[in-house]
Parts: C-alpha cells; structure tokens; sequence
C-alpha cells in the first residue's frame, strides 16, 4: 500500500515563509558596479588576470570586424547585394554589373552618387608584409553611363563571408573594421 499523505515537514506552513521587501535602494555589489572608474579598474585587473577571456569577451562584446575570405570562390559572387543608404550593386555570372546609388568616389564622401552599368572581375591581391592572398571585386563603370559622372578609375570591393553567404565589402584601411557591408 503507497501512502498518498505529505509529510508534514514537507508541506508549506504560513509561518515559515519569509516575506520580502522591495526597496528602491541598490545592493552593494550594484553600487560598486554604478562606480564607472572601479568598474573599469575591476575589468582592467581582470584582463590582466585572464587574458585570453578578456580578449574572448571583447570579441563577444564589441563583434569581430569582417574579414577577406580567399576560399569564397568566384561562382558564388553573382546576385544582387544591398548596402548602406540604398547602395546596390548587381553581379551578372558574364561579368555586368549594374549599382543603384552608387558613390563616385567611396572614401571622399562628397554625397555624388550615380547609377550606371560596368563589368566586374573577380581578383586576387597579395598583402605587403606577409604575401597573404585577398579575394576582391574590381569595378569598372562605363563612362556613358549618368551623363559622363561616372568614375574613371576601378573602384574595389573586398569579398568574404562565406561560400553560402557571401559578403561584398569597402575597406580603405585593413587594420580597422570595413567602411561599408554589402549583404545578398
């Protein structure tokens, strides 16, 4: 026979619960925290303590820059890819393209934007120091194209991502994060 009664050490008595009280006030460990020039010592003496997991939770934190991808291969690059302020650019598997919004000159910010038709080439750069290969997109518009504003000289687009998600990007300096992403 199973004895379907509760214990009475296991049933809840009213005068055994401990009531609590909401207060507006922050606990210690909070207050030290509001203290920004603490909080800042606390993580600084941390990351020196723990390195490698200060370096993991700042990539955590602050998200890993977009880099080149060699083994993105050319095949894949073809589609339409959408970018900051409306900026769009068209690859064509013959080698057009065509760019909706485009600036004439990407680093100078001079707000002069076209839209035109070109051909792009898929290419391979090498960098200075260490002789890494880099996968980029070379631009070329014709010059008939919005009433001769078009730009003259090629204009480069970085590629990375991944094979099933590639990623067109603007990068003047290669130490700092891309200036522009341009997603499919």
């Amino acid at each position: 026979m199973v004895d379907t009664q509760t214990p009475a050490s296991i049933q809840p008595t009213t005068d055994k619960l401990i009531s609590m009280t909401k207060t507006n006030e922050p606990g210690p460990l909070r207050r030290i925290w509001r203290n920004r020039p603490l909080r800042f010592t606390l993580i600084g003496l941390m990351c020196l303590a723990l390195p490698a997991g200060c370096i993991g939770v700042m990539n955590a934190v602050s998200g890993e820059c977009l880099r080149a991808n060699i083994k993105v291969s050319e095949s894949v690059l073809p589609g339409t890819y959408r970018g900051p302020d409306g900026m769009r650019v068209s690859l064509y598997p013959n080698g057009d393209i065509r760019v909706r919004n485009w600036p004439y000159d990407p680093f100078e910010g001079d707000g002069r934007h076209f839209d035109g038709q070109g051909s792009w080439a898929y290419q391979l750069g090498t960098t200075v120091p260490s002789e890494e290969k880099f996968p980029y997109v070379a631009l070329s518009f014709d010059e008939s194209v919005s009433e001769g504003d078009a730009p003259v000289e090629d204009q480069k687009l970085m590629v990375g991502g991944s094979s099933e998600e590639p990623v067109l990007f603007e990068q003047d300096d290669p130490d700092s994060c891309p200036d522009a992403e341009f997603r499919q």
